[in-house]
């Protein structure tokens, strides 16, 4: 497999959960889509804290690394979801098309969610937004 686009959503989930997916498709696209998947099979509250376990195991058994971030894995969550509530599509694809800036500019949107640089962060204590999501389209 050379792209995670070759994997259906329950396929990438499995792999995800079971520490299957090759570290090489572990991308930004992958964790924005997991999240998206996630979020549409839980809900947000549910899909947060499944993420943040899912990835972290990941980290541990694939990528062999203790710089899992919550904050940052908590932010992909509570953003995508409030790019899915802005749109009325139910397409991954065509929800980053709609909003290029999860795709291209996902640092700076967590900058502005969060106020501080949490990009660098490695903790394991939750960290709050400052409040409502203002993003401009």
């Amino acid at each position: 497999m050379n792209t995670i686009t070759e994997l259906n959503e329950n396929e990438l989930l499995e792999k995800v959960e079971n520490c299957t997916l090759s570290a090489e498709l572990f991308t930004h696209e992958a964790k924005l889509r997991l999240s998206w998947i996630l979020i549409n099979k839980y809900g947000l509250e549910v899909a947060t804290l499944k993420n943040c376990k899912i990835k972290e195991q990941y980290f541990i058994n694939v990528l062999n690394s203790n710089k899992f971030n919550l904050p940052l894995t908590k932010a992909y969550t509570e953003i995508l979801h409030f790019f899915m509530e802005k749109s009325s599509t139910k397409d991954f694809d065509k929800l980053l098309r709609e909003f290029p800036r999860l795709k291209y500019d996902f640092k700076e949107l967590v900058k502005t969610h969060y106020g501080y640089n949490i990009l660098k962060e490695h903790r394991k204590e939750v960290i709050k937004p400052l409040g409502t999501i203002l993003f401009t389209f």
